[in-house]
């Protein structure tokens, strides 16, 4: 199954992200602080990342330089 991380401050948009890739199949996760988003990607292995810019902890750049 395809794994994706939705990392986005705002809980109503990662929640309604979920919901329509859920069904469509896919596993999600949501997170909605960069470094919790880094955590995330150091533990587990994700297919696709959704990933806002604007962020608590670390920026969307900051994490898009970490997962390079």
């Amino acid at each position: 199954m395809i794994k994706i991380l939705i990392v986005d401050d705002e809980k109503p948009i990662c929640d309604l992200i979920d919901l329509n890739l859920s069904a469509a199949g896919y596993r999600c996760i949501s997170v909605q602080d960069g470094l919790i988003a880094i955590d995330k990607i150091e533990a587990e292995i994700f297919d696709l990342i959704l990933l806002d810019i604007m962020l608590p902890g670390a920026d969307g750049y900051d994490v898009m330089e970490y997962v390079r």
